[in-house]
């Protein structure tokens, strides 16, 4: 069946009558097309055809519907309220979970009106880490991706906008797989760490300080974890954590004022370790005083030198600064002469010099004291290992007689000057009315004595041909004996020195007890000393290092072994020898510590060979060695037991 297709005549514009054009016809889609959304060549004219070409073609109805539209019309309308209602009821559950969010926020930190005068009120952390934050270069993602070199173009910083200072609620803190509770961060106390070095504020809460910087916040939670009883695997468990958390700090550009101080503490109190050859502690002390440089903590009056945008520090933030640094300072140098090396920092510096008026508390008055008892101690390994001509370093006798007669001098000057500590102001000496003063006093003298042992133990590098040797070194020996004696009796008092004394405390009382172990075992001096007496403190000296040892196997305990161990010895001589010529050390390299790494390579030496020539993990050599000791009497016998176990690793561990 054939279609009979009618062809499309196409409409001719009529000529204009009289000079007015004629009306175009109306174009209008058919149904058909119009719900197929195709081009529809219907024209509404009274002489056009009534089907359009796809209509006629298809044998459709070609009807133009003016209800189509109307009904299309309601269709979409309806389909809009549809969506319409969905999006607002969208709308209304998001705005009601903002509302709820919010007054969780609000339950958590409220704003606080900035004071006035932030010089007369101490300022937010938050506000110092935003100050601190623009203490090395810009923290803006697209300059910190710049790879240098490829413009010349200056980038100018914008300074940033003052934060507003909040009041932080405790909550939980997690880090890798520690979690610790409210209560479990409230029952942390670093009250007792703090009188050791008191730079942070005390005052300040730790959620606060986790505000200001996480690396900060776990440092002192590693510090405080040392001693406490209710979490004794905490402490094991945040050495990785931490330690993760600080090298990934140290790998991102730039750093603040908090890392500083996490370095600080984490080089007073580092985790404990068994071998003193895997202790980072003098590597970061280096980084510690680098990045304070850096900063310009050194310069902190001129802070805007090392920043690119305005910097003013009010009171407070410049005493912080001014703290940070010292504690850098006396880190960095303590921690130099416990590994008996070389201090990596210029003690010499003038802003040290200078404190600012509000550091007025006993705390501020005790940090000024240890930086100068350090700049003493620096001022000796300078004075004394200075020879170029000397494979040590060291001065002739002749120069060692007169530089230990002025150092010896000055060392009295500033004991006798700290006897009678004197606030900055030039008022009246400070009295121990309470037990904060007395703490801050204890301390104090123990760091003095410190620097008295610091000078002393240059002795024994002297020749025993040269005037007044035998002399220096009784000195050398009491001075050792009465540091030991003092922190007995600091430990005795409610502060605890054994618990909570820095290592590098820990590094100055293990050379103390060489000292009177090497002088009093020696053949000639024990006709001099009271050897019994020397024994007992010993004895004494081995128990207060267990008592600073934190983990099992960890350097206090290995070396309160150590001692033990030749202590025990059949012929206690074997350290020292007989003659006055035999206490000379061997090891000359190690400054004050020369003494330790001595008596160490002593203990190594007597399992690397025997008098009877047997081999040394033999079981025959074992057992005779096992029955020619006789321990001290605070060995246990499970320790006594325990102590055979030196053959195996006296020649794989570095102490």
């Amino acid at each position: 069946m054939s279609l009979q297709v009618t062809p499309t005549v196409p409409t001719v514009q009529a000529e204009p009558r009289n000079g007015e054009p004629t009306k175009q016809p109306r174009r209008r889609a058919c149904n058909e097309c119009k719900q197929q959304k195709l081009r529809c060549d219907l024209v509404a004219s009274d002489g056009a055809p009534s089907t359009c070409s796809r209509c006629q073609r298809l044998s459709l109805s070609c009807k133009v519907d003016t209800d189509f539209r109307r009904t299309r019309k309601r269709r979409q309308a309806s389909q809009d309220d549809t969506t319409f209602h969905s999006l607002e009821n969208e709308v209304r559950e998001l705005r009601r979970q903002l509302a709820t969010r919010e007054a969780n926020n609000a339950a958590l930190e409220w704003p606080i009106p900035t004071p006035a005068a932030p010089s007369e009120t101490r300022v937010s952390e938050v506000a110092v880490s935003s100050v601190s934050g623009a203490s090395g270069p810009s923290p803006d993602p697209k300059e910190s991706s710049r790879v240098p070199g490829l413009t010349t173009q200056p980038v100018i910083d914008q300074p940033p906008e003052p934060r507003r200072s909040i009041i932080t609620i405790p909550r939980a803190r997690k880090l890798g797989n520690v979690e610790l509770s409210v209560e479990e961060i409230d029952e942390l106390y670093i009250l007792h760490y703090h009188p050791y070095l008191p730079f942070l504020d005390p005052s300040t809460s730790l959620h606060e300080y986790y505000e200001s910087s996480e690396l900060l916040f776990w440092s002192i939670i590693a510090v405080a974890a040392r001693r406490l009883q209710s979490h004794p695997t905490l402490l094991a468990k945040l050495a990785r954590s931490v330690t993760d958390l600080l090298w990934k700090t140290l790998r991102s550009i730039p750093y603040s004022l908090r890392v500083v101080q996490s370095l600080v503490i984490l080089c007073t109190w580092p985790f404990p370790t068994s071998s003193s050859t895997a202790d980072p502690t003098y590597m970061l002390a280096g980084m510690m005083v680098q990045l304070g440089t850096q900063m310009g903590l050194h310069r902190a009056l001129s802070a805007e030198d090392f920043v690119k945008v305005p910097l003013h520090l009010s009171v407070y933030e410049y005493s912080e600064w001014v703290k940070t640094w010292e504690a850098c300072n006396i880190v960095a140098q303590s921690v130099s002469v416990g590994c008996g090396l070389p201090a990596t920092i210029q003690m010499h510096d003038w802003s040290l010099t200078v404190a600012p008026e509000s550091m007025s508390s006993p705390h501020d008055i005790s940090l000024r004291w240890h930086l100068r008892i350090e700049q003493f101690r620096y001022r000796v390994s300078q004075a004394l290992t200075s020879n170029a001509l000397d494979p040590a370093g060291f001065m002739s006798s002749r120069e060692r007689l007169s530089l230990y007669r002025l150092l010896n001098a000055s060392l009295v000057d500033l004991e006798r000057e700290a006897i009678n500590m004197t606030r900055n102001d030039g008022s009246a000496p400070l009295k121990p009315t309470n037990h904060l003063l007395m703490t801050v006093i204890a301390i104090t003298r123990y760091y003095l004595a410190a620097a008295r042992l610091h000078l002393h133990s240059f002795y024994l590098f002297d020749e025993s041909s040269v005037d007044g040797y035998s002399d220096r070194i009784v000195v050398l020996y009491q001075t050792a004996y009465s540091l030991i004696e003092q922190c007995l009796e600091m430990d005795n008092q409610e502060s605890g020195f054994f618990h909570y004394c820095p290592f590098f405390c820990y590094q100055v009382f293990v050379s103390a007890a060489f000292i009177i172990l090497k002088v009093m075992m020696n053949g000639y001096f024990e006709k001099l000393l009271d050897v019994e007496a020397g024994k007992r403190l010993l004895d004494a000296a081995i128990s207060s290092l267990r008592k600073m040892s934190v983990a099992n196997n960890d350097l206090p305990g290995r070396l309160s072994d150590v001692i033990g161990f030749f202590c025990s010895l059949p012929d206690p001589r074997v350290i020292s020898g007989d003659s006055i010529d035999d206490l000379r050390l061997r090891v000359r390299n190690r400054l004050s510590m020369s003494i330790v790494y001595d008596s160490l390579w002593e203990w190594r030496r007597h399992f690397q060979s025997n008098g009877d020539d047997r081999i040394e993990g033999s079981e025959e050599t074992q057992d005779k060695w096992i029955d020619d000791c006789e321990f001290a009497p605070s060995f246990t016998d499970a320790e006594c037991t325990g102590a055979v176990q030196f053959r195996r690793y006296a020649r794989c561990h570095d102490v």
